[in-house]
């Protein structure tokens, strides 16, 4: 999927630092549950990337 706002973008929106939105999309790649290109990003384990996401509430 193709996102349409910058890592800055995501950071304000979500009320963090462009490093902070930068090390998860880093540590998520690191682990193979995305791969991202510039602001294309491809999920490759959506299982793991739910639990994830359920977990951090």
């Amino acid at each position: 999927m193709r996102l349409p706002m910058s890592r800055m973008d995501i950071g304000n929106f979500l009320g963090l630092t462009i490093e902070t939105v930068s090390r998860t999309f880093s540590r998520l790649q690191k682990e193979g549950i995305i791969d991202v290109d510039g602001r294309e990003v491809v999920i490759n384990d959506h299982e793991r990337l739910n639990e994830i996401c359920h977990k951090a509430r």
